[in-house]
């Protein structure tokens, strides 16, 4: 009975108002309104000029054991595309993963994979305190991820990239890992996950060579004493 009368009411409401269309046509414009200005977002944190891939180098990887397990150290040198440091303020968050595999050959097959680990980094800006966040995991971040994630805030994009770039003392692997009588290879991965942006970026981002940021070294694996 009460939902028959309260239908009844707005059928009633809505024949007799002055401008029962104006209401509707309203909320259809405000609704493309925010679509359009989402979209436009979007095309502002993606259209840049078709530049050359960003450069990615890798310098001082070296790997230590210590008690029983196996650490890595190195430092990525790349510039961040000031494309990407305007999407940073602007709210987009970016994710950077790093890949260390370890593998050996054997008689019977061709290689065995020995390690395999990874580095995911978060970065983003916080615009109340005007400070820029750095969150390193071992696992990809997620609202239900339940890993441990270290973070720390730096006062420069400068100061936060330098955290990104640098590895130290990363534990990839147990100390009996390194085989030095037999041939291992490490292989090393590093690129901005576009998978982890929101899906306009990602559709837009993968056409844009501002956003191509990986690396991909392989060397035998040698052990300092």
């Amino acid at each position: 009975m009460w939902l028959v009368t309260t239908m009844a009411f707005t059928t009633h409401f809505l024949k007799n108002s002055q401008h029962p269309e104006m209401w509707a046509r309203c909320a259809r414009q405000s609704a493309r309104s925010l679509i359009m200005g989402w979209v436009l977002v979007c095309m502002a944190f993606i259209s840049s000029p078709a530049f050359a891939d960003t450069p990615v180098d890798l310098k001082g990887m070296k790997f230590e054991r210590q008690d029983s397990a196996l650490y890595m150290s190195a430092e990525l040198q790349f510039e961040l595309p000031s494309v990407l440091e305007e999407a940073l303020k602007k709210g987009v968050t970016l994710y950077f993963v790093t890949d260390v595999e370890i593998t050996q050959e054997r008689w019977f097959i061709y290689q065995q994979r020995v390690v395999q680990v990874e580095r995911h980094v978060r970065l983003f800006y916080q615009p109340l305190t005007r400070r820029w966040r750095v969150n390193v995991s071992s696992q990809p971040f997620s609202p239900s991820s339940l890993g441990i994630s270290l973070g720390q805030s730096y006062d420069t994009v400068e100061e936060a990239m330098g955290a990104v770039k640098k590895i130290v003392q990363w534990r990839v692997g147990q100390a009996a890992d390194y085989r030095p009588d037999l041939k291992q290879v490490v292989t090393l991965n590093f690129k901005l996950d576009l998978k982890q942006l929101p899906k306009p970026l990602q559709i837009g981002a993968a056409g844009q060579r501002d956003w191509d940021i990986e690396l991909s070294k392989t060397q035998r694996l040698e052990v300092a004493p």
